[in-house]
């Protein structure tokens, strides 16, 4: 079942947390990227207020609470994405849960010492994103972010298929951020493509083998299907 509708809208919140299932391409990208921003994000959140800006389903904030938080701020604009992240979220107390776009959201300027930026940047403005962001840290707070990378094939397939590029350049998410963030730490995986269903499977050993190749170089020139970045406020 699809997870969208044909604007781009996230209809479907259990169908987008199993669409690992739908595909083994899918599959083979969320088992790559996930248990890695978890324990990223885990690593970071400890005793910490964190804001996730779009949210989605709170797959990360749920991570930032497992490792006990002081404060969660989750933000979204999808209400179905959103019953979900609650659910997630139950058992934790310390939380405010906001629908809405992102931008004047009540979140206290400077309150956050952790941004979440995952799977947003392909729908956000770029630059109106970094001036919120901005606003919602002081000096040595951590942003993380990962985008979608313009040099990654399955990124530029998507974005013929959308009509609109969805993917960004490193160097300019490196560049607009260069004047107020440092760059702590960068890396990419996830060297797939475009394939039919039926026959993502016997494309995988390809995708696990140009990961294994490239490997060593995805800090250089990063080929994976996403970048990840973390930066901290100066």
């Amino acid at each position: 079942m699809a997870y969208q509708d044909k604007n781009l809208n996230y209809i479907d919140a259990e169908a987008y947390d199993k669409r690992g299932e739908s595909s083994v391409l899918e599959n083979y990208v969320l088992e790559l990227w996930q248990p890695f921003l978890k324990e990223k994000i885990k690593k970071l959140s400890a005793g910490k207020t964190v804001v996730d800006w779009g949210c989605g389903t709170c797959e990360y904030a749920s991570a930032a609470a497992e490792a006990a938080a002081e404060k969660i701020y989750a933000v979204d604009d999808s209400e179905p994405m959103l019953k979900v992240c609650r659910e997630k979220l139950a058992g934790f107390e310390n939380k405010e849960i906001i629908l809405g776009s992102g931008f004047h959201n009540g979140i206290p300027a400077g309150a956050a010492d952790l941004v979440l930026t995952i799977g947003v940047w392909e729908y956000a403005e770029p630059r109106p994103l970094v001036g919120e962001i901005k606003r919602l840290t002081e000096k040595g707070a951590k942003i993380v972010v990962v985008f979608p990378n313009i040099y990654n094939k399955l990124n530029t397939e998507r974005s013929i298929w959308r009509k609109k590029r969805i993917a960004l350049r490193p160097g300019f998410i490196k560049n607009i951020f260069k004047n107020d963030f440092t760059l702590v730490e960068s890396a990419s995986f996830g060297m797939v493509s475009w394939c039919p269903k039926k026959f993502q499977s016997l494309i995988l050993p390809l995708w696990k083998l140009g990961d294994f190749i490239w490997k060593p170089f995805q800090k250089f020139m990063p080929l994976g299907i996403n970048v990840y970045y973390l930066f901290e406020r100066k």
